[in-house]
């Protein structure tokens, strides 16, 4: 039986090769483009250069200021400043983690240099070898700046460590608390007792608002006003489901230990409230620039609008448990959602 396997995938490999073959050709081009900004930016104008050349370094430091948390975590912060460690030790170990974590963006330089080297193009030959140069103050400067993010994330704690631990009167202290909404929904939101977090819906709403002014402008006639209205919809339907379930977590966690306590129960609403947030909120923006920029239709905007305010009133009226009802509240919702949208305009 085994013979007969080995036999099967010994027919079966020159098929594999034809069709991983591109695949593994096209994914190996373009790894080798993660080196070509820093080596372009030497061949354009000192202020195109620089800025393409500081928007890599930025870019490439972006992972350690995603996972400075990860990499320093508040309790080894605390503890660093028990043990006699110099401040440049501690520098020179923000530079080796940062050079560690930024190690796979060196090796993806090296493969682009070598897939250059190899393909020799006219430019990149005219700009050697400040290219080289420029892509290896490219790497440290990324690496610099990563270090500067560990750093931060150290000194940030301390800073906060010693504000907790001012003396300060119990009036000022009841002065400073917090309300209901702002303690149970709101902070939880920033500090990542939530997923996603409101940094990451902040971001998705972005990104719908991006896609409303691509809808409407009409950039690229190729793409229909129904695939916009489609991916417009279900990234907002997405967002407000994803919300609404890290919501009702959150709140179920809460619920035992607030039911023995003398608190009103008006941050309830709120929460619910807030989960409809990133549809009304990207939906407003889209009616605006719908609006503002072509004529439109008076009843499918009104029946687009209308949806936006009902989409996440039906979802919220179905527990995120109901895996089936969400489902298809999903489709009938997008559906609805794109039948309207292709139809604002004459």
């Amino acid at each position: 039986m085994l013979i007969e396997l080995l036999r099967s995938l010994k027919e079966a490999l020159p098929i594999l090769a034809g069709v991983a073959g591109p695949l593994f050709v096209a994914s190996f081009a373009l790894l080798a483009w993660a080196g070509v900004p820093p080596m372009l930016a030497v061949t354009l104008s000192w202020r195109g250069g620089l800025a393409l050349w500081t928007a890599q370094a930025v870019l490439g430091a972006w992972p350690l200021w995603a996972l400075r948390g990860r990499l320093l975590p508040e309790a080894w912060c605390v503890q660093l400043r028990c043990l006699p460690l110099r401040a440049r030790a501690l520098a020179w170990a923000d530079v080796v983690v940062s050079a560690a974590v930024l190690a796979p963006l060196a090796a993806l330089y090296l493969l682009s240099v070598a897939v250059f080297a190899w393909q020799r193009p006219a430019w990149w030959l005219q700009a050697m070898p400040m290219a080289l140069v420029s892509l290896a103050a490219s790497w440290i400067a990324s690496c610099l700046l990563g270090a500067a993010a560990l750093a931060w994330q150290r000194r940030g704690v301390v800073v906060r460590a010693h504000r907790a631990m001012r003396a300060r009167s119990p009036e000022a202290l009841l002065a400073q608390r917090p309300g209901q909404f702002v303690a149970l929904l709101w902070w939880p939101g920033w500090r990542g007792a939530l997923t996603p977090g409101f940094a990451s819906l902040i971001a998705g709403i972005v990104v719908a608002m991006g896609l409303a002014l691509a809808w409407t402008l009409g950039p690229w006639p190729v793409v229909p006003g129904a695939a916009w209205a489609l991916m417009f919809s279900v990234l907002l339907i997405a967002l407000t489901e994803r919300l609404q379930r890290a919501m009702e977590q959150h709140l179920a966690a809460l619920a035992p230990w607030l039911a023995a306590l003398p608190a009103a129960t008006g941050w309830r609403w709120r929460a619910r409230a807030l989960v409809g947030v990133p549809m009304l909120l990207a939906g407003m923006v889209a009616v605006l620039l719908v609006v503002a920029t072509r004529p439109w239709r008076v009843w499918p905007l009104a029946a687009f609008a209308l949806g936006l305010v009902a989409t996440p009133l039906a979802l919220n009226a179905v527990p995120t448990t109901n895996r089936e009802g969400h489902v298809a509240l999903w489709a009938v919702c997008a559906g609805l959602l794109t039948a309207f949208g292709s139809e604002l305009w004459n």
